[in-house]
């Protein structure tokens, strides 16, 4: 017998896990022999030899051996002989078609042994074409029936020195395929010595491990295998792409930081911009999220007077701020710098804007009116400040907050033409200095 190796691949069986397939079976020749005309002989024995190898993309090469005992009107028999390589393209490469596995089929051969045609022993050269079909009972085990159109070409055969000719005939085969090689258990296209999985199909990009939902990420390797994602997320996805899989994300369409389970802090002041009342300005848990800049438990947003502290029931400004020493002069009576009860009274109010503002420093200013000599003024106007400090210091302001200072008669407030303006430049007014 002579071998045949032939190429042809299967989507049930023979491919790239089990690219070899060996055939065993017999033939039939249909040729114009003396008193055989037309007439098809069949072998009686095995006679049918093929060795198949699969190369890829659905094709083939074949290389197939034949012998066949033909009968002559004579009595007399010749041995037909043939030998054929070529290539084969399963149809099973554009359309499932099961265990069924067409194919189409074509290549060269020399045959030989049919005396009368040329001589009993010139071989001559056929070029072939044919159809065939495999019906895989199991992934290793086909019946296989081919039948091939063998065309003699004397051009052809002259490639062979021989110029005795030949003759164009019909071969039938039938027999059955064995594929073997490397297995492929889970039927997953990947060889069972290169499949990390080789029990559960998979993809061949993951050396054959399945990936449920086409991330790239095996489903052993994946904290989400049924919903798509990213590695840097063990296959998790992260729909806002903050760097949080969606699964631990509180907020997981709005980009987020992690300290806050992915939801966002625009102004990073710690507080989710849900939770934040003031979520585009920086400001502490306590007041909501909001600023308070003076720090007197009023948002800054609520706070007439941001900058100054003051209680929430005055709209976070100060009950007694600074400014209202400039409606508080002490006044004097003529050549006096004493405190009356009068004026006790109004340095209740300077005592508490002082101790309400305990960081301002104040400068405390005596002046007189032009009644008498400048050189008698000034030193009045030196008493009157400074037993006003006095006074507050022994209330328990800082001396270190208060200065003194004495004008005169430089600086009139009023004028001194008319008693009432005299009356009004006799006093002691109180500037902030810081």
């Amino acid at each position: 017998m002579l071998m045949l190796v032939s190429f042809t691949t299967s989507v049930m069986a023979q491919n790239d896990t089990n690219p070899w397939s060996i055939t065993l079976g017999t033939n039939a020749v249909n040729l114009d022999l003396e008193g055989k005309d037309g007439e098809t002989q069949f072998s009686s024995n095995f006679s049918y030899l093929e060795v198949s190898r699969y190369i890829g993309g659905g094709f083939s090469v074949d290389l197939a051996g034949t012998l066949n005992n033909l009968d002559r009107e004579s009595g007399e028999d010749d041995l037909y002989y043939s030998l054929d390589l070529g290539t084969s393209l399963a149809a099973n490469q554009l359309a499932d078609l099961g265990k069924f596995d067409p194919s189409l089929r074509a290549g060269v051969g020399i045959a030989g042994g049919l005396s009368g045609i040329s001589s009993d022993t010139d071989d001559f050269f056929v070029a072939y074409a044919g159809l065939g079909l495999n019906y895989w009972f199991s992934d290793a085990f086909a019946l296989t029936l081919k039948t091939t159109y063998k065309m003699y070409s004397a051009e052809l055969d002259g490639l062979l020195g021989n110029d005795e000719g030949g003759i164009t005939h019909l071969q039938h085969l039938a027999g059955f395929s064995f594929a073997f090689g490397d297995g492929d258990t889970d039927r997953d296209g990947v060889k069972d010595s290169v499949d990390a999985c080789p029990e559960v199909a998979g993809v061949e990009s993951l050396n054959g491990c399945p990936d449920d939902d086409g991330d790239g990420i095996r489903n052993s390797d994946d904290d989400c295998p049924l919903t798509a994602g990213l590695a840097a997320l063990n296959g998790c996805p992260d729909a806002d792409n903050d760097g949080i899989k969606d699964g631990d994300d509180a907020c997981p369409n709005v980009a987020g930081v992690a300290a806050l389970n992915g939801c966002p802090d625009a102004d990073g002041d710690g507080i989710t911009d849900a939770d934040d009342a003031c979520p585009n300005a920086a400001g502490s848990k306590a007041m909501n999220g909001c600023p308070d800049a003076d720090g007197d438990s009023v948002a800054d947003k609520d706070d007439k007077c941001p900058a100054v502290a003051g209680p929430a029931s005055n709209n976070g400004c100060p009950e007694f701020p600074l400014s209202m020493l400039g409606d508080y002069d002490i006044n004097f009576d003529l050549e006096k710098y004493n405190i009356d009860s009068q004026d006790v009274q109004r340095l209740s109010t300077v005592l508490k804007v002082l101790l309400a503002n305990n960081d301002a420093n104040i400068s405390i200013e005596g002046h007189a009116d032009n009644t008498g000599e400048e050189s008698y003024n000034n030193p009045l106007s030196n008493n009157r400040a400074s037993s006003i400090k006095d006074y507050l210091v022994n209330l328990g302001i800082d001396e270190n907050r208060l200065s003194t200072k004495a004008f005169g008669e430089a600086k009139p407030k009023a004028s001194n033409d008319t008693e009432e303006g005299r009356a009004i430049n006799r006093r002691v007014e109180f500037i902030v200095v810081n």
